[in-house]
């Protein structure tokens, strides 16, 4: 989910679902530090991504984890209404997101929800705020251009049926595939044979 436009396809997926928390206006990605005056607001912007790699064979792949920020502000009379505003919000908040079908479809994990709650008081008035960051995880895979033109191949055989049956060789070609010695079949990590081809 590297590409800014998938990272903008899937916060307008998420704002549309959760448009439809009830009793709270939706901005983003809205001014975060700045309190709002016209309280309840439900505020989402997209925060930090990382990438974990899915290792170095084959396709160029990630485990990337997107993390989504959430903010709830409300006002009440007294701190605990305000508490009890925030717990409402919440749990409508969760179910709106973990309910949805569209969301589910594009998402391969969520991998944590993490709340964060605090109450002040300013006068007779009490702010509620809570920060919620939401791990969405999905598999992204970079795939070769195919428009690139193809200048040159190396092969490399180290074969099953031509082996040491005692010698460990230092930086085989393919580390993950030899036999471990003494061994009964290769591969045994040296190159039997090796070509190169170059095209014009």
């Amino acid at each position: 989910m590297s590409d800014p436009t998938a990272r903008a396809e899937y916060r307008a997926l998420l704002l549309s679902v959760l448009g439809m928390v009830p009793g709270v206006k939706l901005q983003s990605p809205g001014d975060w530090n700045q309190p709002s005056s016209n309280l309840p607001v439900l505020k989402v912007r997209q925060g930090k991504e990382r990438k974990e790699s899915n290792g170095p064979v084959g396709q160029t792949s990630f485990t990337t984890t997107s993390v989504f920020q959430l903010r709830v502000e409300v006002s009440a009379n007294s701190g605990p209404a305000a508490l009890l505003a925030l717990e409402g919000f919440a749990a409508d908040i969760e179910a709106a997101i973990f309910k949805s079908v569209p969301l589910r479809a594009k998402t391969q994990n969520f991998r944590f929800m993490d709340t964060d709650t605090d109450v002040t008081a300013d006068g007779a008035t009490h702010i509620g705020t809570m920060d919620i960051a939401l791990g969405v995880e999905m598999l992204e895979t970079f795939y070769p251009d195919v428009n690139a033109q193809l200048a040159e191949i190396d092969l490399t055989a180290d074969l099953v049926n031509v082996f040491d049956p005692t010698t460990t060789y230092p930086d085989p070609p393919f580390p993950d595939a030899v036999t471990p010695a003494p061994r009964t079949e290769g591969p045994d990590g040296r190159a039997e044979g090796f070509v190169k081809a170059t095209f014009s």
